[in-house]
């Protein structure tokens, strides 16, 4: 674990904060500096969720209209803009994953969102045993970005890798950087799948969002 970590600081992997292209009108109102626990056998409503927030218009700016010219990029434009002194920032994202991130950008149609494998192989994954290098991409991510979102699917993968205690004290430090940064943390789990007390434990810091 210690190798890899030093590996990571060496190479420093930089997670860039992206904007997608607005789709929605209709945001999933999640306050910001909160933990979410969305609990699900596969995660499917958790996606959505995550999906809505990055996809969709800035709830808090009073100029919804003016977002439907991003998709042509705003560095560089020159024509004026309601949003451009505009004190708000639209969500970006950052997801974690133990399925395809490449399924999972066609099928939410995510196209710039940074989209991380949690595994011990391939390119763009990141091992479930190296928390830090985990929590250190959250932070960075916290750290560069105005209105962060984090998606975070396979905690139960992090229990069975490293055991149950580490697991829980890297979601705490999450959740305070969470708080601290005023972003948003989405977490799916099985409840089937990890044991009762666990849970309970885990639920402690988190909300619990269910499909209406």
């Amino acid at each position: 674990m210690i190798k890899d970590l030093i590996k990571w600081i060496k190479t420093k992997p930089e997670v860039v904060p992206s904007t997608e292209a607005v789709e929605n009108m209709a945001v999933v109102e999640l306050g910001r500096g909160c933990s979410y626990l969305v609990k699900e056998s596969r995660p499917q409503f958790s996606l959505e969720v995550f999906a809505s927030l990055v996809k969709g218009v800035c709830r808090e700016c009073n100029q919804p209209e003016a977002f439907h010219c991003e998709s042509i990029g705003c560095d560089g434009c020159t024509f004026p803009c309601p949003c451009k002194d505009c004190k708000y920032s639209r969500a970006q994202g950052l997801c974690f994953t133990t399925g395809s991130p490449e399924q999972i950008r066609n099928d939410f149609l995510l196209q710039t969102t940074p989209i991380y494998w949690i595994s011990r192989h391939g390119e763009e994954s990141v091992s479930p045993a190296n928390l830090e290098v985990i929590a250190e991409m959250i932070s960075r991510f916290f750290g560069r970005s105005k209105n962060p979102v984090v998606f975070f699917d396979g905690v139960e993968y992090l229990i069975a890798t490293v055991g149950f205690i580490p697991t829980l004290k890297f979601l705490r430090d999450i959740h305070e950087s969470t708080v601290i940064c005023k972003a948003i943390f989405i977490m799916p789990i099985n409840p089937r799948a990890i044991d009762k007390k666990e849970l309970a434990l885990i639920e402690r810091d988190m909300r619990d969002i269910a499909p209406s």
